[in-house]
């Protein structure tokens, strides 16, 4: 996916000045501090961009006990993630050490790391997704999606956002700690709820004496840490026999301690439970929803729907799916880079923290402040792109891609930008275009109703449930034709 961003780069334009002789704060709404904050719990997306509508492409607003700032412009975005990012490392909500104790994450995570240590995990994360180590993990993804196409039989409705979790779980299950490793998908559930619920108490005044009460969420995610940590430890085991062929991401890192070439940072089989709890449990709402987003959208443009289902009519015909047709389905992959500017997996990039006080864009960010980078806005800016409300896959098509030459690459952030860039995002690219080529050669979703999918308070995924019918798609039925209307 990262060689398909079609824009140029270009030098910031936001001018610097020194922060003694600049004190003013960008615009934005004064005190309303539980005003914002309930804005933002019930409708994270909606607030970001009513802000932007009415103070500009940089922000400032509080929340109790947090002074947050929110950009939303090319080059202040790129001014914050990569010009000045050892002064805008990541944020975390009270004492890492903390946070999910039991369960836990002591030893923190790659999306939490700065500085050389986080520059440390990041190559030992790039190696795990290496090109050659994708190809192998494609394999897994193809499996879970032709399991996906045996539950899901025509006829019944189903819960596209439920089956989409389960099919991104499953698959990274497999990629992370082997193809044969089952872990239920309610373990995940659980540790999800536990996350969220600690980064919410954590906003709240006493936070963290409401973290003390034995509430069902905190119990069911102590028990399926026991699961989970089972399940890791098993494979750290098993990575350990040299007959075993080391095709998941466990096995890549416990096999690294034996190679003098790098500077290791996560010493022991604990450290690296850490990173892969949060590689796991926390990276499977981004990809889901993209999953979702994407049917709902093909559905709702069956020129893109009949387009597609021609793609991969003539490519693959009747024959399974394999890793090399990823590169042979670009109209596929254009949906996919459309899906994600159009629908991006989170509205919001985890927020960034001010270690100093900085100037972004002519005004200062205090020492402590939040910065939220808005990448939906960012994606439909109409002076970076024609038509920004118009889901148009054609657009990745053209020649040159896409639109103008003045939109800059920062403008474009699926992935995120600079240092924390995500390493998975040549699996994610397969797990979408792979595993909807495998749907789409069987089968056809026809959602139930013509309603978007709701977005999670925090603008990461989505929630609840979203329904469509399962239409077959095999020679001779109705939907199997190209371009045939779905059956009533």
């Amino acid at each position: 996916m990262r060689d398909e961003c079609p824009h140029r780069d270009t030098p910031p334009t936001a001018r610097q000045q020194s922060v003694a002789t600049r004190r003013e704060l960008p615009p934005g709404p004064k005190g309303q501090r539980l005003r914002n904050f309930y804005r933002r719990t019930t409708g994270y997306p909606e607030f970001m961009e009513q802000l932007q509508e009415e103070y500009g492409d940089i922000v400032s607003y509080d929340l109790p006990f947090m002074k947050c700032c929110a950009v939303f412009s090319a080059d202040l975005i790129r001014e914050i993630l990569v010009a000045q990012q050892p002064s805008f490392p990541p944020w975390f909500p009270g004492a890492l050490n903390q946070f999910l104790e039991a369960p836990g994450c002591r030893y923190g995570a790659l999306p939490l790391a700065h500085g050389e240590e986080q520059r440390q995990r990041s190559d030992l994360m790039e190696g795990a997704f290496s090109e050659e180590r994708v190809e192998t993990y494609a394999e897994s993804v193809l499996a879970k999606a032709r399991e996906l196409c045996d539950r899901c039989r025509p006829g019944p409705d189903i819960d596209v956002v439920k089956e989409m979790e389960r099919y991104t779980w499953d698959v990274l299950v497999a990629i992370i700690a082997g193809r044969d490793v089952v872990i239920p998908r309610r373990i995940g559930e659980d540790l999800l709820d536990f996350m969220k619920a600690h980064l919410v108490q954590d906003m709240l005044p006493l936070g963290q004496l409401l973290k003390k009460l034995p509430l069902p969420v905190f119990r069911r995610g102590y028990e399926s840490n026991k699961a989970f940590d089972k399940a890791m430890y098993a494979a750290m085991e098993r990575a350990r026999d040299p007959s075993h062929p080391g095709d998941d991401v466990i096995s890549h890192y416990i096999r690294a301690r034996d190679r003098e070439d790098i500077d290791w940072v996560l010493g022991h089989d604990r450290a690296i439970r850490d990173e892969m709890f949060v590689l796991l449990n926390a990276f499977i709402d981004a990809p889901a929803a993209v999953l979702v987003f994407g049917i709902q959208l093909i559905a709702r443009h069956p020129w893109v729907r009949d387009r597609l289902e021609r793609e991969v009519d003539e490519v693959i015909g009747d024959r399974p799916v394999g890793p090399a047709d990823f590169h042979r389905l670009p109209y596929m992959r254009a949906v996919l880079s459309e899906v994600l500017r159009f629908e991006p997996p989170t509205h919001v990039l985890l927020p960034k923290e001010a270690k100093r006080d900085c100037v972004v864009g002519g005004y200062l960010i205090p020492k402590g402040t939040l910065a939220h980078v808005a990448m939906r806005v960012l994606h439909h800016r109409p002076e970076h792109w024609d038509d920004p409300e118009e889901f148009r896959p054609e657009r990745w098509l053209e020649d040159p891609p896409p639109g103008p030459p003045r939109v800059p690459g920062h403008a474009y952030i699926p992935f995120g930008l600079g240092a924390h860039v995500c390493r998975g995002a040549d699996v994610a690219t397969r797990l979408f275009v792979l595993g909807m080529a495998t749907f789409m050669q069987r089968l056809r979703f026809e959602p139930q109703s013509t309603r978007p999918p709701k977005r999670n308070d925090n603008a990461v995924g989505v929630k609840g449930s979203w329904f469509a019918t399962v239409r077959d798609r095999s020679p001779g039925s109705a939907a199997g034709v190209a371009g045939a209307e779905p059956a009533a």
